[in-house]
C-alpha cells in the first residue's frame, strides 16, 4: 500500500538520508550501515518488514529498498545518490 508519509518533519522529503540495512540484499552488497542515499518524495510504502532490505529514519521509519524474491524497488534516486547510488546500480548490473 503507497500513502502520503505521516510525520511532522517537513514534506516532500528532500535530501540524503542514512541507510539503516535490514535484511540481506543483493543490491546492499558494499553498501554500509548508514550510507546515504538521496530521497524526494512524499509518499511512501507500507509493507511487511520483511520486504525491506533498507530503511531511513524521517521521523518514521520508511522503506528505502523493498525486494520480493527477484523483484527490486527503491525509494531514493540511486542516480542522485553519488558513489553509494552508483555502487547499487552496479550491483543491479550484476544479478544473474
Amino acid at each position: 500500500q503507497i500513502q502520503r508519509i505521516k510525520t511532522d518533519y517537513k514534506i516532500p522529503h528532500m535530501g540524503y538520508n542514512e541507510l539503516e540495512i535490514n535484511e540481506p540484499s543483493p543490491l546492499l552488497q558494499n553498501i554500509k550501515q548508514g550510507d546515504c542515499v538521496y530521497f524526494v518524495h512524499s509518499f511512501m510504502a507500507y509493507t511487511d518488514s520483511k520486504n525491506v532490505a533498507a530503511f531511513c529514519d524521517y521521523g518514521i521509519k520508511i522503506p528505502a529498498l523493498v525486494q520480493k524474491g527477484n523483484v527490486f524497488g527503491a525509494q531514493f534516486h540511486p542516480e542522485k545518490s553519488g558513489e553509494v547510488g552508483l555502487q547499487i546500480l552496479r550491483n543491479f548490473a550484476s544479478l544473474k
